[in-house]
């Protein structure tokens, strides 16, 4: 009988399911989120999305509170405030004014922000106190310029390289130390960088994403337009710089038709030329009789790269910014010898996936930008900020790897960074002055040891980082010993411990795996030292150091004590903190005869804006006839002092700030106690101050600093 085909034929075999990727960091929401009535808008949101969300929230945690808190830090922040009060004072918007001639040193971007700032909160009022808001209104763009950057970055990472190296390397990016104290700053430079990173993460993405969409290239050209006009030519010379490279390096010029270049350049031309235009046809010439050209392009662009201008640090060697970049991404140097070592070693000139292609582009972003300013014979700590965020981003790229691979597989790259990491946090800890010196001008100025002194607060840090980090090796030291202890009493416990013994001087390999926890322990208390130390600087450090880099305090009790016909001079300084918080009405008094004319001038009281160390000074050149009272000096640097005539001195003057009785403490000020005043700086040539009277102490040779 014949067999039915169709009853013993062969089953066919079932169709393999293609195996999904793992899911990302984001992709699934935890039970409580979903439980929450208010954060159930967060169920339809992509993971990407879901990310930019909480690095939003988590910036906001960083930079919003207290932002405005503090004064304008002295010269740099008053200085671009005091140009953008003169645009809303005189009504012109394109021709930035200084004091009484034209300012030529910075583009008009900075500006332009830092007036509407003022304006949404009326700081150019008719009252003489420039207001408690200003600078809320005044910082708030800076910071979240610097955020955009940032996130878009995160964005770029996600897409072409993978989104826990991009989550990771942006957590990086928000919590070091350059970042967070720039980014609570008013000046050109988190700007700058926040426009040079949200153009490079469009710019990656137009060029390496399998389908980018012609938005991305748009907004490459309108953020490289907005920061030529932040900063003037590294705006595209950057970017164009690393695009080239690139090309040349890899071949693929054929990426370049993505950018459509005629298109782009047109685009960036409209944004940024009007400007430029306007004030290079524009006649007027700035303090020193140099016009647009004369002092942007030529002074403050290639006399700076190649000859050098006013820089407190003239001649630094190729280590200055070695130096600077391992404060400036504390405690994120643990993983910059692994990111360095596993980028240089795995990259090639012809990279054959998107995420070679994107980490090859990131690193020639950290080179050329690293060699800009290396070369640059004016050199000061900040500037090597615009490297910042590729380096950390690459150091994700290694902790993601880490956590994949194991401490094991990267022993050599762990040691190394335990090393770079605590040279730097014994630096930190020590001197945490290096802290200041990231992003002031002066570095001589005196810093407030007595006042206020984190070192014990950054030993614990460090060390607890270091303790838990550990925490799991140690563990199973603690457990290897145990179990010898246990073993000891018993004999068939004794030979196990022989045996094990001969094996291992045999030449036995290590029969335990490493545990996963390990690795996660090691990143996330790497992670929760990166936050903890954020939150002190931003939070708490930053207050507290405040009221010895801004006069926003001094002039608040001027304003409150004075009567509005008391007029106010800055004796042989100029630090420009006092012309903005004056609203331009203070008087410089460079030399004596200038001192005698403000004497004599209207106002029963005069009040004198000075730095400690000229005090004594000041009363010579005033004479026995005038009586110097010191009203407010908590100030490190400078006091407010007001002169009053003998015959018209009062039988009881008021108490000295400080003492009981005294003013009511200014906003933002740290409170101390009964009669404490900090210790005179005695040093000359650290103040910055111009040649004063024959009397002690003698003064430095230049006051002020640079536009």
């Amino acid at each position: 009988m014949a067999r039915s085909p169709r009853l013993h034929a062969t089953a066919p075999e079932p169709e393999r399911v293609p195996e999904l990727p793992p899911a990302a960091w984001g992709d699934a929401l935890p039970a409580p989120v979903l439980k929450t009535p208010w954060l159930r808008w967060l169920a339809p949101l992509s993971g990407e999305q879901r990310c930019v969300v909480a690095l939003c929230a988590f910036a906001a945690l960083l930079f919003v509170p207290w932002l405005g808190a503090t004064g304008f830090w002295d010269p740099w922040e008053p200085h671009y405030g005091e140009v953008a009060r003169e645009m809303i004072a005189r009504g012109d918007y394109l021709h930035p004014w200084w004091e009484s001639a034209y300012f030529f040193s910075k583009p008009a971007l900075d500006l332009w922000l830092m007036a509407a700032g003022m304006l949404a909160v009326n700081a150019d009022g008719p009252d003489r106190w420039v207001g408690v808001f200003t600078e809320w209104g005044v910082r708030l763009p800076f910071a979240a310029l610097s955020v955009l950057g940032a996130l878009l970055l995160f964005v770029a990472a996600s897409r072409l390289v993978s989104r826990r190296a991009a989550l990771l390397g942006t957590v990086a990016t928000l919590t070091a130390p350059l970042f967070v104290m720039l980014a609570r700053q008013a000046v050109p430079d988190p700007v700058f960088v926040g426009l040079l990173s949200a153009a490079m993460a469009c710019l990656m993405i137009a060029l390496f994403a399998e389908q980018p969409g012609q938005g991305w290239v748009i907004a490459f050209y309108c953020f490289v337009g907005l920061a030529t006009l932040s900063k003037g030519l590294l705006g595209f010379a950057l970017p164009g710089a690393v695009t080239l490279v690139y090309c040349i390096a890899t071949g693929e010029w054929h990426r370049l038709r993505r950018l459509r270049l005629l298109t782009g350049t047109l685009l960036v031309l409209l944004i940024a030329a009007p400007w430029y235009l306007t004030l290079f046809a524009f006649p007027g010439i700035d303090d020193e009789g140099k016009t647009f050209f004369e002092r942007f392009i030529v002074h403050d662009h290639f006399k700076r790269l190649v000859t050098g201008v006013y820089t407190s640090t003239p001649g630094g060697t190729f280590t200055y910014f070695v130096e600077q970049l391992g404060f400036d991404c504390f405690p994120w140097v643990f993983a910059l010898p692994g990111a360095l070592g596993g980028v240089l070693a795995r990259r090639t000139l012809r990279p054959q996936t998107t995420r070679d292609r994107a980490l090859f582009f990131v690193l020639l972003w950290v080179l050329i930008g690293f060699a800009v300013f290396a070369f640059s014979a004016t050199k000061f700590h900040h500037y090597a900020f615009p490297v910042v965020p590729p380096l950390l981003l690459l150091c994700g790229v290694w902790l993601e790897r880490v956590l994949d691979e194991g401490l094991r597989a990267h022993a050599g790259e762990v040691l190394a960074g335990a090393l770079v990491y605590g040279l730097i946090a014994h630096d930190l800890a020590l001197t945490p002055k290096h802290v200041t010196d990231m992003f002031v001008f002066n570095y001589d100025r005196p810093y407030p040891d007595r006042e206020t002194d984190p070192r014990r607060v950054f030993t614990v840090l460090f060390t607890a980082a270091v303790a838990v980090a550990l925490s799991p090796w140690l563990l199973d030291r603690a457990g290897q010993a145990w179990r010898f202890l246990r073993a000891l009493p018993r004999r068939a416990g004794r030979a196990a411990l022989r045996t094990a013994w001969r094996e291992r001087l045999g030449g036995a390999p290590l029969s335990t795996e490493e545990s996963p926890q390990d690795r996660a322990i090691l990143a996330g208390s790497l992670a929760a030292l990166a936050v903890a130390f954020a939150i002190f600087l931003g939070w708490f450090h930053w207050r507290a150091l405040s009221p010895h880099w801004t006069q926003r305090d001094l002039f608040w009790t001027y304003s409150h004590q004075s009567a509005p016909d008391e007029p106010i001079g800055a004796y042989l300084m100029n630090w420009r903190g006092e012309t903005f918080y004056s609203k331009n009405r203070v008087r410089q008094l460079k030399e004596n005869q200038k001192l005698g004319e403000f004497m004599a001038g209207p106002g029963d009281r005069k009040w004198f804006l000075v730095e400690h160390a000229r005090l004594t000074a000041l009363r010579t050149a005033l004479g026995p006839s005038v009586r110097l009272r010191v009203v407010e000096s908590r100030n490190n640097k400078f006091a407010l002092t007001v002169a009053e005539r003998r015959e018209q001195a009062p039988t009881s003057p008021a108490p000295a700030a400080g003492q009981n009785g005294a003013q009511p403490q200014p906003p933002g000020t740290q409170p101390q106690s009964p009669g404490a005043h900090p210790q005179l700086p005695g040093a000359a040539g650290q103040s910055g101050g111009t040649p004063g009277p024959a009397a002690p102490p003698p003064p430095s040779t230049r006051f002020g600093a640079p536009p």
